[in-house]
């Protein structure tokens, strides 16, 4: 049996693993230093937090000035832009003042013109992208772009393009255990890469080739889970707290999705689902309402 090899990033705020077949330890460590160093490049064009960045650049603009960003940064927000219509804007990268204003809220709850007022700067439909720039516009004033939903698995998706450049066929890359993608086959051979999706006592999810899963739950910095739909909240209590993950052709779409999954309803998922090729929910708990 080929070995595996497992090597560790930090980057993105999270580690970064990759577990990859080869006969060649030392070719299978060059290739993972080559794939950790393009999640970084990818790092400094998605950050907000980065000066400099083209989400920084962007964020910084002035209503309706036009940005030149990078084929990287283009590429996610064509696919934000994808989701948000598809999920009917339950994912939206847009709703940075949303989350400023319920961040600064602790227990407090906020007016409905207070949340009015932040959902006027917010709205996929009111940032223009134009692909052969490429070129980003803001077209409403304090709209404020996070990437975070997406660029993790975005991350995953061109490090294991460029493994596939150094004959690196079999892997297993994983974006801090919340977003995973497969490509090829396991180290054993087998149909495909376990990955333990949801509680411990579930069995493991086999991915197969080039099959990405996501799971997007509650954090210590997460108890506002913001619907972008409404500007508010999600009515969950700790006891109804979901575990949801989203399967898909690609990481960046399952990273994506999975944030999208937490705000819509298990009706509104299965329903995309049915509509979406290749796009799978897994519900590991019940949300009352649903």
């Amino acid at each position: 049996m080929t070995p595996a090899w497992q090597f560790q990033h930090q980057a993105m705020a999270t580690t970064f693993q990759i577990v990859m077949v080869s006969d060649d330890k030392e070719e299978a460590q060059f290739a993972a230093d080559a794939a950790f160093r393009e999640i970084d490049l990818i790092e400094s064009e998605l950050s907000r937090f980065r000066p400099g960045s083209d989400i920084s650049r962007l964020n910084a603009a002035a209503t309706g000035e036009e940005i030149y960003v990078g084929p990287g940064a283009c590429d996610c927000l064509m696919l934000a832009r994808d989701v948000a219509q598809a999920t009917g804007g339950a994912f939206d990268i847009t709703i940075g003042p949303l989350f400023k204003l319920w961040r600064e809220a602790g227990s407090r709850d906020f007016s409905d013109e207070a949340v009015a007022k932040a959902l006027a700067c917010c709205g996929w439909q009111h940032l223009e992208i134009t692909p052969y720039g490429p070129n980003a516009t803001k077209m409403v004033d304090g709209m404020h772009i996070d990437l975070g939903g997406i660029g993790k698995g975005y991350a995953l998706d061109q490090a294991a393009e460029l493994l596939l450049d150094w004959d690196i066929e079999d892997a297993l890359l994983s974006a801090g255990g919340s977003t995973v993608l497969a490509i090829g086959t396991a180290p054993d051979g087998s149909e495909g890469w376990p990955v333990q999706v949801g509680p411990p006592e579930e069995p493991p999810t086999l991915l197969t080739d080039g099959n990405a899963v996501s799971g997007t739950g509650f954090e210590v910095q997460g108890e506002h889970i913001i619907d972008p739909r409404t500007g508010r909240p999600c009515p969950m209590t700790d006891n109804s707290r979901p575990i949801i993950w989203a399967q898909a052709p690609n990481a960046a779409l399952s990273d994506a999705l999975s944030t999208a999954f937490m705000v819509m309803s298990r009706k509104e998922t299965e329903e995309l689902c049915r509509k979406q090729k290749g796009i799978i929910a897994r519900f590991f708990s019940d949300r009352s309402g649903d």
